[in-house]
């Protein structure tokens, strides 16, 4: 396969994740204003981990995907 073939069937398949949910945090409201002043501090750090738990999930599905695929194709 070449470049384009692979971005195309990668393409596809991320299609799959379309509604799916990542159990990635969960957004309250603070304890108390103090937590919400350190959560002010932090909450920079969130855009990162997001992104990054967003990358895992969906290497870890196209991976899944081709797994498949290569299953099927030596049946």
């Amino acid at each position: 396969m070449n470049t384009q073939e692979v971005i195309a069937l990668a393409r596809e398949h991320l299609r799959g994740l379309v509604g799916h949910r990542f159990d990635i945090l969960e957004v309250v409201k603070p304890v108390s204003p103090a937590v919400a002043v350190n959560l002010a501090k932090i909450i920079s750090k969130l855009s990162p981990l997001v992104g990054n738990l967003i990358e895992f999930n969906s290497c870890e599905y196209l991976n899944d995907q081709e797994s498949q695929s290569a299953g099927l194709s030596r049946a």
